[in-house]
């Protein structure tokens, strides 16, 4: 099913797909499921972030506003009742291609029973930064999934040229596409990201939360489908939802990770 990244014995066969989990001390209702699979490891989570004194101080903030509001960090201001499903990938990780498949398998064979909050998490160098910033860039214009569908799918994005000439493949505004790659939103998305997963210990890529259990790596289909189903009743549905419209989720808008 599933097991650590140095070949640790798998804690249940495919044939007794049991879960262990444990507390995470001060992130409530949030636990971990004991045993993640294999991962593509990264580079420190905020390496290439130009940090000054000033920008150092908004990340503990940003870190102290997700420690106090988990849920919307990961999920955002989803209204849907279903369990909602955040990823963190690296479009150079080939992991996050294999749980992206399954996952958009899962959605498609039983539609409406979870969410896909996709989070990028740009660890794995120019690259990968430069693609997540596409991806998030055409957000902007109402087409994520679109540029997600195609760049999960390219081996190497080399730069912004390279991603201007995708965007008019695909009828979006290549020139609005790449200004907005560097703009602060983008700054923004990217950060409260990686403050998410420096605040969870999510060192490497693919990294989710599937309502209140988080892990890294590998996991089959079955027990995918298995742990989404038991988070049904998840208790993060009612801490987000009872913080729509607060003054602390106002400050750190959130609305954007709804794609």
């Amino acid at each position: 099913m599933f097991g650590w990244v140095k070949g640790v014995p798998y804690l249940a066969s495919l044939d007794q797909p049991d879960f262990v989990f444990e507390d995470i001390s001060d992130l409530a209702p949030f636990r971990r499921l004991q045993g993640a699979g294999a991962s593509t490891p990264g580079a420190a989570v905020f390496a290439g972030l130009d940090m000054g004194e000033a920008k150092a101080e908004d990340n503990n903030e940003l870190g102290q506003f997700i420690r106090s509001n988990q849920c919307v960090a990961f999920f955002g201001g989803t209204t849907t009742n279903t369990v909602p499903v955040a990823m963190f990938s690296d479009f150079a990780c080939p992991i996050c291609r294999v749980m992206d498949d399954r996952l958009t398998d899962l959605e498609e064979s039983d539609p409406g029973s979870f969410q896909i909050i996709r989070h990028q998490l740009p660890l794995l160098g120019v690259a990968s930064a430069t693609a997540s910033r596409a991806v998030l860039a055409a957000d902007l214009q109402g087409r994520y999934r679109d540029m997600h569908a195609r760049l999960i799918r390219t081996p190497v994005v080399t730069d912004e040229s390279y991603v201007a000439a995708i965007a008019e493949s695909l009828d979006i505004d290549a020139a609005r596409l790449c200004a907005d790659m560097q703009s602060d939103a983008i700054d923004t998305r990217l950060s409260t990201s990686a403050a998410i997963a420096d605040v969870f210990g999510f060192y490497g890529t693919p990294a989710f939360a599937v309502g209140r259990t988080v892990f890294m790596g590998l996991m089959d289909s079955r027990s995918l489908k298995k742990l989404i189903d038991a988070e049904k009743e998840n208790p993060c549905m009612a801490a987000y939802n009872s913080l729509q419209g607060s003054n602390l989720n106002k400050k750190h808008d959130t609305t954007w990770l709804q794609t």
